[in-house]
């Protein structure tokens, strides 16, 4: 007897994705600040640098910001 999992119905939907991205970007950057930055997102291991471009880009890209916008705060707040 072969035991089949269906893949698809164990995915967590768009929506779903997107409500856990912005619930952990709004714990992260609460915490962050508790910290006063000493926070590193995760271990280099866990996500590939590609992982991380394509999220970051969608990110700006749903705030409405530029890579220029996110340089210049960066210098500003000495990031």
């Amino acid at each position: 007897m072969s035991l089949q999992v269906d893949v698809a119905a164990e995915r967590p939907s768009d929506a779903e994705i997107q409500n856990m991205l912005a619930k952990a970007v709004r714990l992260y950057a609460e915490r962050v600040e508790q910290r006063d930055g000493a926070l590193p997102a995760f271990a280099p291991e866990q996500v590939t640098a590609t992982e991380v471009m394509v999220t970051v880009t969608a990110m700006l890209k749903a705030v409405n910001l530029q890579l220029f916008e996110l340089g210049m705060w960066q210098s500003w707040a000495g990031k």
